[in-house]
């Protein structure tokens, strides 16, 4: 029994995930992770460039401008992809292929990835897809980011790894808004069973401007197989300036129609001072059938953040209410803080 267990332990131990690490841009590193071979990164390895050359290349990298010639950057680049065939990783390498990709931009490099993207990951023999993809987005930059949302649009990534490896990428190149135009292009010719579309999807809500906004709502309004998975991002918005397009919808479109309601929810969600002073105004016309509604949304956006609270103190009395129980729901949230 002891025996068995120890050889169970011995194969778990030997499959291990290996992503670059989840730093800022001011310190790109990649977190050092064991080999699915069970070698460690400091073994030797039978590369496919001369040592002195990468050698030379390091020497360089650590010098006072810290530049990498194109040809550097492809010798790094390749004791890389010879150090990934044998299940291995060198941070030292790494955190030079990053910071010369951050510089310039190598086409060689990028083609030979993409190359190597096209295989898709295989338990054991394969790891290239979980690592490559988080590579890129360690890069962030537009071409590391086209060659990321390329391959999750049109590529087969299968493994569970390679898969998790993608939606954290996404999530990392989501933080700011730089990479929107790709996002968007991404999401209008991806296939809507794509798995990744959600992600995008979401990606384009967490940082919408009001013209990436129109974008989801367009998509909404298409009524394709893709418009659940847009109007699902909604949940993402959190930006205050939106406001003003939500209110729009809740005050010009059908009451009862899901894109109304999916509105009213993404108000309630930000619990913002201006979202909640929407909300009162919204509600003011509404009728007493729609309490139950109307409370739901108080409650929410209250739990949200203390500037709800506010906005009913501030704002509540601003209105003449159709229903003094819509008035009187409002008021009990208030009193409950």
């Amino acid at each position: 029994m002891k025996k068995q267990l120890l050889i169970i332990m011995i194969v778990i131990a030997s499959v291990t995930t290996y992503v670059v690490s989840d730093t800022s841009e001011e310190n790109p590193n990649i977190s050092p992770a064991q080999s699915y071979k069970g070698k460690s990164a400091s073994e030797p390895v039978n590369s496919l460039v001369n040592n002195k050359t990468v050698m030379d290349a390091k020497s360089t990298f650590s010098g006072a401008n810290n530049s990498v010639s194109p040809e550097q950057t492809l010798v790094i680049w390749r004791e890389i992809k010879t150090l990934l065939s044998d299940g291995e990783i060198d941070v030292s390498l790494e955190k030079q292929l990053i910071h010369s990709l951050k510089q310039s931009s190598n086409s060689e490099v990028y083609l030979e990835v993409s190359q190597l993207l096209q295989q898709p990951d295989n338990n054991l023999t394969s790891r290239n897809q979980e690592y490559l993809l988080s590579l890129l987005a360690a890069v962030n930059n537009s071409e590391s980011v086209s060659l990321l949302l390329s391959t999750i649009e049109s590529e087969q990534i299968l493994d569970s790894n390679a898969i998790y490896s993608a939606k954290k990428s996404i999530q990392k190149i989501a933080r700011t808004d730089t990479h929107m135009n790709l996002f968007q292009s991404t999401f209008s010719n991806m296939n809507s069973d794509n798995v990744f579309l959600p992600d995008i999807a979401n990606a384009i809500a967490t940082n919408a401007s009001e013209s990436s906004f129109d974008f989801i709502i367009n998509q909404i309004d298409a009524a394709s197989n893709k418009s659940v998975i847009a109007m699902n991002s909604m949940e993402f918005i959190t930006q205050e300036k939106l406001v003003p397009k939500l209110q729009n919808i809740i005050n010009t479109r059908e009451p009862n129609s899901e894109i109304s309601q999916v509105s009213l929810t993404t108000l309630a969600n930000m619990g913002q001072y201006e979202a909640t002073a929407a909300l009162i105004q919204w509600s003011a016309a509404q009728p007493s059938s729609a309490d139950s509604l109307v409370g739901e949304l108080f409650y929410s956006a209250a739990s949200r953040s203390p500037s709800a609270y506010r906005a009913i103190e501030k704002e509540l009395n601003s209105y003449d209410f159709s229903s003094d129980k819509i008035k009187e729901t409002i008021q009990n949230v208030y009193s409950n803080r």
